[in-house]
């Protein structure tokens, strides 16, 4: 006949299978976190190449290019843009995927 339990022995199989879970979570949580840096990396490199087309920028220094940015964002045009949070092509929301 099968033996029972105790509470301690079922207290101490609780308690390992916490501890399985709480692993599981962070493992979880630790692919999101990776995903999302993936994300934003792929983002802010396909920006930054668009920024660099645009702007006609393939030589210029980060430096250079980070002061060619702050002044046009300081420009009329594009606080008005950026206020309306819009595109400057076609008034679409920014961020809208086709």
């Amino acid at each position: 006949m099968a033996e029972r339990k105790t509470d301690e022995q079922k207290l101490q199989e609780l308690q390992k299978r916490m501890e399985q879970l709480k692993e599981q979570e962070k493992a979880i949580k630790a692919r999101a976190n990776k995903k999302a840096r993936s994300e934003r990396t792929r983002r802010l490199i396909e920006n930054g190449a668009l920024a660099e087309k645009y702007l006609q920028a393939e030589n210029i220094a980060p430096a250079d290019f980070e002061k060619l940015l702050s002044r046009l964002v300081r420009t009329e045009q594009a606080k008005n843009i950026l206020s309306e949070n819009k595109s400057p092509v076609g008034g679409e929301e920014i961020g809208q995927k086709e």
